[in-house]
């Protein structure tokens, strides 16, 4: 026997010595004290020589290989999770770029929840893991979170029938052809024009809709700058978002052997074909059917081959399904069951009615003059969805923004709550676009069979316009976007604040009462009435003006403090009558 390790030893000497006495500043001697040094010698391990190599073993005969290992466990997981019922979290759009995304935008964390949603885009499997709840300093911070249930629970299925008429995708591409060149070609003749095997000079699609005989036409190019809207990856993450939200995990597997949230083209390159919704064996009905090709690996393959006809025949392939979902019932049972909307639904939506009615006019956006009050921002999505939990927003709620832009917030909030929206916004390019773009949003809701609360946007001075003290009266909800108002402009519109009902809640980057210390001189001032809430903060691209983070507020209408004030000052007087009727007596 070998032994396994050999060490060397090692010995510890501990000497003691001996201080002097030292005396105090008294007098009187200190004792003798003794200080031990200690002397350690570190063991040092010697390697043992190594073992003999073990005999050859025989060689296995008719030993059967190994059982392959079993399926992923997200794919396996997929397979047992019950139906998610859908959630709700202003998205990055001034900028052009993403836009057929929508741009994604910030939102204040409140509720942290775990698990998500599909992704929005082609190449995102997941979201990424949870930031910190508070910055260096321990004030509380937005962070990313996983999605499970919707913000608001609702009734979110539309109860209007008709023809819907939206601006389509295809309109958008040919109001700027010069933008966009093929992407798509026939691989066994690349030369072949596109009308040979699309049938028409540029490849066109009719994409079917979750709502009642909605569907919507695509040309399918692609842009030469990627800033520009993509009609290719609008269709896919339009797919993506139907087989993830608007079908049941089982009638998605089953139809189109997809498992949300796992469709990523990266997911797919070691993925087998799934053979889950067929039979391994014969049956009484017949034989096993041919295993379903997953759809979006399919898609996203031909796209990534540029294989046009390949591409058309999967496109027909859920074109097909979804119409047969839809005559059946299945997709209008689907949709009466979801109990409010996941932050990726509605903020796919929203931006698909914000990329066809403001995108094409982004740039004007930004002509504005510099260190004014009408310089033009945007909160971005996922920040809005949180400011949405925060606040409690839900259908029977009053929302209204102060300088709504051109009506992002007014748009998310009553598809993602439910509840009546209204915007006010002084700038009259911004406040068109506004309206142009509630009413793509409206006709875009019916497409995929959803409602929303009602939506109203008016170009006023909010300071001003008489119909702004009117909606306030019953406003649930006030969002300000003050982060370069001038103090003046923030002193104005603090005034509105005097007609507010008690617990109206005012969302504000910028704090309106942060050094205010009530006082008899000062009682009538606005912000005797409202509670400032502590300082939040907002992560990195939370804003469409910077992408560091930031700060915001949410303060509360709270009269009670101004009438306990009073009373303690009624108290006072009184006391003080007393004395002075004392004083008069004597």
């Amino acid at each position: 026997m070998f032994s396994s390790k050999k060490r060397t030893t090692a010995t510890t000497t501990i000497t003691t010595t001996t201080r002097p006495a030292a005396s105090t500043s008294s007098g009187t001697a200190r004792p003798p004290v003794k200080v031990a040094t200690r002397t350690i010698v570190s063991v040092r391990k010697v390697p043992a020589p190594a073992a003999p190599s073990p005999r050859p073993q025989p060689p296995q005969v008719n030993k059967r290989p190994a059982p392959p290992p079993p399926p992923s466990s997200p794919r396996v997981n997929a397979l047992k999770r019950k139906p998610e019922a859908p959630v709700k979290s202003k998205q990055q759009q001034p900028t052009k770029s993403s836009k057929s995304e929508g741009k994604k935008v910030a939102r204040k964390v409140v509720v942290e929840s775990s698990s998500e949603e599909g992704s929005g885009s082609s190449s995102s499997g997941g979201e990424e893991a949870a930031d910190s709840d508070s910055s260096e300093d321990g004030t509380p911070m937005l962070g990313r979170r996983k999605e499970v249930t919707p913000c608001v629970e609702r009734n979110v299925a539309a109860t209007l029938d008709g023809k819907v008429e939206c601006i389509t995708g295809e309109s958008l591409v040919m109001d700027s052809r010069k933008a966009y060149v093929d992407w798509f070609v026939d691989l066994s003749a690349p030369k072949k024009p596109a009308s040979e095997w699309a049938g028409s000079e540029i490849p066109t699609i009719d994409l079917e809709y979750p709502g009642k005989d909605a569907k919507e036409r695509f040309v399918l190019l692609t842009p030469r700058n990627e800033d520009e809207y993509d009609p290719i990856e609008d269709v896919m993450t339009t797919i993506r978002m139907v087989l993830d939200n608007f079908l049941t995990p089982a009638q998605s597997l089953a139809l189109f052997a997809h498992v949300p949230a796992s469709d990523s083209f990266a997911s797919f390159l070691s993925a087998p074909t799934s053979r889950s919704a067929t039979p391994s064996t014969p049956t009484d009905s017949g034989p096993a059917a041919m295993p379903i090709t997953p759809l979006m690996r399919s898609l996203e393959k031909a796209k990534a081959k540029k294989d046009g006809p390949t591409f058309l025949s999967e496109i027909e392939r859920y074109n097909s399904v979804i119409r047969t979902l839809r005559e059946e019932g299945k997709m209008e049972e689907n949709i009466k069951a979801m109990k409010g909307l996941k932050q990726k639904t509605w903020e796919k939506v929203a931006a698909q009615a914000y990329d066809r009615a403001v995108g094409p006019e982004i740039e004007e956006l930004a002509r504005y003059e510099a260190f004014s009050d009408n310089v033009y921002g945007e909160l971005l999505p996922k920040f809005m969805g949180e400011i949405f939990q925060a606040t409690g927003l839900g259908p029977n709620s009053v929302f209204v923004d102060l300088g709504s832009g051109v009506g992002n917030c007014v748009v998310q909030a009553a598809l993602a709550t439910g509840c009546e929206a209204w915007g006010f916004e002084n700038m009259a390019h911004a406040s068109s676009l506004a309206r142009r773009q509630v009413v793509e949003a409206e006709a875009r809701f019916r497409l995929w069979g959803l409602n929303s609360g009602k939506m109203s946007t008016v170009e006023a001075d909010f300071c001003e316009h008489p119909l702004v003290g009117e909606v306030l009266k019953r406003a649930d909800v006030i969002l300000v976007n003050n982060e370069v108002f001038t103090s003046s402009l923030n002193e104005r519109l603090s005034l509105l604040f005097l007609d507010l009902p008690d617990s109206t809640r005012i969302v504000s980057l910028k704090a309106f009462a942060s050094s205010f210390t009530l006082s008899a001189h000062n009682r009538h001032s606005p912000l005797a009435i409202l509670r400032q809430g502590p300082e939040l903060r907002y992560p990195r691209n939370s804003v469409s003006w910077k992408s560091e983070a930031g700060t915001y507020f949410i303060g509360k209408v709270d009269r009670g403090l101004l009438q306990k004030f009073d009373e303690r000052e009624a108290k006072r007087a009184a006391k003080r009558a007393q004395r002075e009727a004392a004083d008069k007596a004597k």
